[in-house]
């Protein structure tokens, strides 16, 4: 179990949560040499909150999959945005220690071109952005502005 940074003496229950693609997560806990699984918390007020990957106990990483092939629409732009708002809450209310990790696929990468408002916000919230390719090779994308 692992507390709340709001209140220490509020429990936040930890469980599995259903698994999503295991391979991309196979690979992510490889490539950044920690075990990452599907997470799901209950915060004190009741909300439940899944993310597909964290670490174990008190989560240091909290990681959100969007691993799109194929023309990007914009509900997969606005799936990366939500997930990305929903780590970003999760993490300064609940775990402000931990990092946020959003790995998405190749085709989405060009909503991160130089220039554009949304790499700049999610630099400006420390959200880190990882880019997976069909063969679950995962990098870094640079979004530093």
């Amino acid at each position: 179990m692992a507390y709340s940074a709001r209140s220490p003496s509020s429990v936040v229950s930890t469980r599995p949560a259903r698994q999503g693609d295991p391979g991309l997560a196979e690979a992510l806990s490889a490539h950044l040499g920690i075990e990452l699984t599907p997470r799901e918390f209950t915060l004190p007020d009741g909300t439940r909150i899944g993310v597909d990957c964290a670490d174990g106990g008190r989560p240091s990483l909290l990681v959100q999959f969007t691993p799109l092939q194929g023309p990007v629409k914009s509900t997969q732009r606005n799936k990366v945005i939500a997930d990305a708002f929903k780590l970003v809450w999760l993490r300064d209310h609940h775990f402000p220690d931990a990092h946020v990790l959003l790995v998405i696929g190749e085709p989405l990468a060009r909503l991160f071109g130089r220039g554009a408002w949304l790499p700049a916000a999610f630099a400006s919230y420390r959200i880190t952005v990882a880019l997976v390719d069909e063969h679950h090779r995962i990098r870094t994308l640079d979004i530093s502005t």
